[in-house]
């Protein structure tokens, strides 16, 4: 034997393994390469080999061992290299790497030691929050709703999005603007989402503001938290109407913030104090729809809480949540638009037009706080995703996001029509409508108030649960009542769920 060809065999002989193992199906949907990656991976993770048998056979021999392409054994040696489990000797061939990946990804073992049990001490602020939910109660968010037909109040018709039409605008920004998206950005937000939410805004919210005042949030929850932090120091006063959202009340507590509840009548917000009562920092206010009560605030009772602000050196904070969709004739202009003392901090969401998972909104601030929205947004997460704003201002701009609302509020106002029409039908003898001129819900009241437990069991038991009114109470005592969604689940499903609904009350 020549001896070219011994060292050749001594070389076949340190190859780490014939590689008889590879089992490799061609009728599989995973390709080749990939079959062939992951088995010769895990065999690597497996450590059965030596120093000396650490040397892998060539792609051509591979391949003709396997009786595949030499191309799919470089595909699948490259993807190793690439990894770390590979390192190639010029002239000599390739091997497994010295130290494989996992050495550096996995850490030893701690010691153990017998565990002792104490008592876990947490904030006064945690304990503070009004939030009862514990474990995976937290899994179906703030709203408690998961799938199926349930009528809570709050959710939009996500199965309307237009999923097509944002990725397609997602994959076009991704291409034209690459790897920008992928590194931190703006603290303030997107320049070209922050221009086309200030037109949006003028234009259909009677809004005043140009891009320079719109701060980018991950959401309304956000908006508020940021707005309390900038405005109030700890026990400071907060004025929130009562009943009212029940985040707001999470946030501002999580603030620090001393609430003071103001009742709601068929006009908004009651804004009367007495001589005594300290002054508040900020106002939350619902004015384009009352939560949960529905109500639009009157045009007298807003120019009354703007000379309020202005007179006593007072934040109005306007939660815009879903002004977008009325059904009674066109909506009032914002309470940002006729402020002209530079009072109002108005925030907007995209959470009730789109869908709640993309995490966008928006606040409006007078330019004097604009910079400290900021910090605060800084040093809380930074920014939204980059991606999303991006794709958002295309949106905005392409003039789907204009489209998309006429064509939700349609499909909202027929579902709304629909509810009515089977609610009064079905459960009409216990229930009393209180119609409202827009929004995603509507307030049920009860006929006959001692009903009121036994029907609170029936909904938590038949999965029809809308939320009781008085979870949105802070001090306010209303009569018995329940506050039903209805934008998020077609006519047939509607009708199916009160159907059950008024079954399980007759039985």
């Amino acid at each position: 034997m020549s001896n070219s060809k011994s060292r050749l065999e001594k070389r076949r002989r340190r190859s780490i393994i014939a590689f008889e193992m590879i089992r490799l199906d061609r009728t599989a949907t995973e390709p080749l390469h990939e079959q062939l990656y992951r088995q010769v991976r895990d065999e690597l993770k497996s450590g059965r080999f030596s120093d000396g048998s650490s040397r892998l056979p060539s792609s051509r021999a591979l391949a003709a061992n396997r009786g595949i392409s030499r191309s799919t054994v470089r595909l699948a040696f490259s993807k190793l290299h690439a990894e770390g489990y590979l390192r190639s000797e010029p002239g000599s061939g390739t091997f497994v790497a010295n130290r494989l990946p996992e050495t550096f990804l996995t850490a030893d073992q701690p010691r153990t030691y017998r565990s002792i049990q104490r008592p876990i001490r947490t904030s006064d602020r945690v304990r503070a929050i009004p939030d009862g939910r514990v474990g995976n109660q937290f899994d179906l968010g703030a709203t408690g709703s998961g799938a199926g037909v349930s009528l809570v109040p709050s959710i939009p018709a996500v199965d309307e999005f237009p999923i097509a039409v944002w990725e397609r605008l997602r994959a076009q920004v991704l291409a034209r603007k690459g790897v920008n998206l992928l590194r931190y950005a703006s603290n303030r937000g997107d320049v070209d989402l922050r221009k086309a939410i200030a037109a949006y805004l003028c234009d259909f919210r009677g809004a005043r503001c140009h891009p320079d005042q719109i701060v980018i949030v991950a959401g309304m929850q956000q908006a508020m938290l940021i707005s309390a932090m900038a405005v109030l120091n700890p026990g400071e006063v907060a004025w929130t109407e009562d009943p009212c959202y029940q985040q707001t009340r999470r946030v501002l507590t999580l603030a620090g913030v001393k609430i003071v509840p103001k009742l709601v009548d068929n006009q908004g917000i009651v804004i009367t104090r007495s001589p005594k009562e300290p002054l508040p920092r900020i106002i939350y206010v619902t004015p384009s729809h009352q939560f949960p009560l529905g109500t639009t605030m009157s045009f007298q009772r807003r120019t009354g809480l703007l000379d309020f602000a202005r007179a006593h050196g007072v934040f109005i904070f306007e939660d815009d949540y879903d002004a977008e969709f009325r059904f009674a004739g066109p909506p009032l202009p914002s309470l940002q638009g006729i402020d002209n003392s530079s009072r109002v901090i108005y925030a907007g969401t995209v959470s009730k037009i789109l869908c709640p998972s993309l995490r966008l909104g928006y606040i409006v601030a007078p330019e004097p706080l604009v910079d400290s929205l900021v910090k605060i947004r800084s040093a809380m997460d930074q920014h939204s995703s980059p991606i999303d704003q991006a794709t958002l201002a295309r949106f905005i701009t392409e003039g789907f996001f204009l489209s998309h609302i006429k064509r939700i509020r349609k499909i909202y106002a027929e579902r709304r029509d629909f509810f009515i029409k089977q609610f009064n039908e079905l459960l009409g003898d216990r229930f009393t409508l209180q119609i409202p001129e827009a929004g995603l819900n509507i307030v049920a009241w009860l006929k006959h108030e001692e009903d009121f437990p036994m029907i609170r069991r029936i909904t938590l038991d038949i999965g029809v649960r809308p939320s009781t009114l008085s979870f949105f109470c802070i001090q306010a005592k209303l009569k018995p009542a329940f506050v039903f969604g209805f934008a998020a689940w077609t006519p047939t499903q509607i009708r199916q769920s009160l159907v059950k609904l008024a079954s399980a009350l007759r039985g």
